[in-house]
């Protein structure tokens, strides 16, 4: 079996970069074009981007942890065209709401919300992104969405200057500038997004991350692959099936084979490899993802 690059890189994204940017440098990085990664960022944005390289690309839509974590920080009093403060001012309000009332209205956005996309996000409607449409002055109808927001809570408050900073835990596709701007709407005063750190995305955590100039130091120092996380892991939560060699045979040319085990997805290896995912189903196994060359 010939085996390819596959495994994890989890970067800490730079703000004013955006994901497609950090792809294209860690590509360069690495000196391997097949690279993928898990929940685009905003350019303002920071904070946790993995990055699925090789076959590892085959794992980005199979993640079981989707929930995303962020710490934001937000200015009532203003609206701004792309709902954070590196777009156009479009409207100013004097505010009276206080940290009481942002505490109040934080409530009401505690679990099941709805959300209609921003203008200015990779959304398509009729196959062409809501931000292409934003920036030639176009606005669309967008249908309403549905997130969760797990936990919302306050960590840092400044009422004097109408700055706030919350931990927000949500579903995956939650938009956090909406968020902060209904919360805005809703005291009257309006609010844009300052900052905004993704703190955990996919089972990572900003401790898992390292920079983009990390990864510059350890091509130098050739010892990248020292920093790759075998894909398996994102599997970690299946049970492991080990195969013989002619098991192993027919899983990598996708033939179905027979096996007494329960019905279920399960992570396959042979040799202590990791080979595929694989299902079974009325003691019959097929692959899910292969992630093995045939």
């Amino acid at each position: 079996m010939q085996i390819e690059k596959c495994g994890i890189i989890v970067l800490n994204k730079p703000t004013d970069w955006t994901s497609f940017d950090v792809i294209a440098k860690a590509r360069g990085i690495i000196g391997y074009r097949k690279l993928g990664h898990a929940g685009t960022l905003d350019p303002m944005a920071t904070g946790v981007l993995p990055i699925f390289i090789g076959r590892a690309t085959k794992a980005v839509d199979m993640q079981i942890i989707k929930d995303k974590e962020y710490i934001a920080t937000f200015k009532l009093g203003l609206n701004t065209d792309t709902g954070d403060i590196t777009g156009e001012i479009i409207k100013e309000r004097p505010v009276k709401a206080t940290k009481a009332d942002v505490l109040a209205e934080m409530e009401n956005f505690k679990g099941e919300i709805g959300q209609y996309p921003p203008m200015y996000s990779a959304v398509k409607v009729n196959g062409q992104p809501l931000y292409k449409l934003a920036r030639q002055g176009v606005t669309v109808e967008r249908k309403l969405r549905k997130a969760v927001i797990k936990e919302l809570v306050m960590t840092n408050a400044n009422q004097a200057e109408n700055t706030y900073t919350i931990r927000v835990l949500c579903s995956e596709g939650t938009y956090i500038r909406t968020l902060v701007e209904d919360m805005g709407e809703n005291l009257g005063c309006g609010a844009v997004l300052t900052e905004l750190c993704r703190t955990k995305a996919c089972g990572y955590t900003l401790a898992d991350t390292i920079t983009l100039e990390d990864l510059q130091q350890a091509r130098n120092e050739d010892r990248i692959d020292s920093l790759i996380t075998p894909v398996d892991t994102v599997f970690a939560h299946l049970d492991r099936i080990d195969m013989s060699d002619e098991l192993a045979k027919r899983v990598i040319n996708g033939a179905r084979s027979r096996i007494s085990k329960p019905d279920g997805d399960y992570r396959v290896y042979h040799n202590n490899m990791f080979i595929a995912v694989a299902n079974i189903t009325d003691k019959k196994l097929s692959v899910v993802k292969l992630f093995v060359d045939k």
